[in-house]
């Protein structure tokens, strides 16, 4: 059985930074910004527009309509050529991530993915990654040369993108404990410490 790593994360928390390490230790592929590409060529759109909407929720009252049904029916549902592209993203994502879970194990960053797979037959681990805001504001102020105030102003954009993007698509709360099997503070323990935390806990879990 696969063993498939999610990870959750806040803006600037390092999340993928984690994964990758993660990924390297256990010799398993790696899926973040890869799946926005993988996306693009299973559903023949542009990868520049749906870069624009990567993890960013709609408000469509069509999808409301359609929300029952799109996992069983997927992209060949009659109603998404109709749908907004975040949600037609969301769906070749989706389909996605379970193709790439059927295939071994992997690490995967966001794209709610501890949802999309709950239920499938593999060995999930789902793991939150988190820090204070300061503390992400500072990694966002050096990562993208901006000032302190624009980047936390960004660190909280984007956390408001993401729990709407996850709340909206999952109906479950974004970054709530109970959610996920290991929550890890990045500012406490920094990127290598939350890395090697996980890999202890999934070493410990396979044993």
């Amino acid at each position: 059985m696969s063993l498939i790593i999610t990870i959750g994360r806040q803006f600037g928390s390092g999340g993928r930074d984690v994964g990758e390490k993660v990924a390297e230790y256990f010799n398993i592929p790696f899926y973040d910004k890869e799946l926005v590409e993988m996306a693009a060529q299973k559903s023949n759109m542009s990868k520049e527009a749906l870069r624009e909407v990567d993890e960013h929720a709609t408000n469509s009252f069509l999808y409301s309509l359609a929300s029952g049904n799109y996992s069983m029916r997927g992209i060949n549902a009659p109603i998404y050529y109709e749908m907004p592209i975040n949600d037609k993203l969301f769906i070749a994502q989706a389909e996605i991530i379970k193709e790439v879970a059927k295939k071994g194990s992997c690490v995967i960053v966001g794209r709610c993915a501890d949802y999309v797979l709950d239920g499938e037959n593999v060995d999930l681990v789902n793991v939150f990654i988190y820090g204070g805001v300061d503390y992400r504001a500072k990694r966002v102020m050096q990562a993208l040369d901006i000032t302190q105030s624009k980047a936390r102003d960004k660190v909280i954009k984007t956390d408001k993108q993401r729990r709407t993007y996850y709340d909206y698509y999952t109906n479950r709360d974004w970054g709530l404990m109970s959610n996920y099997d290991l929550c890890v503070n990045a500012e406490k323990f920094g990127i290598e410490g939350a890395a090697q935390l996980i890999i202890n806990s999934v070493k410990s879990k396979l044993r």
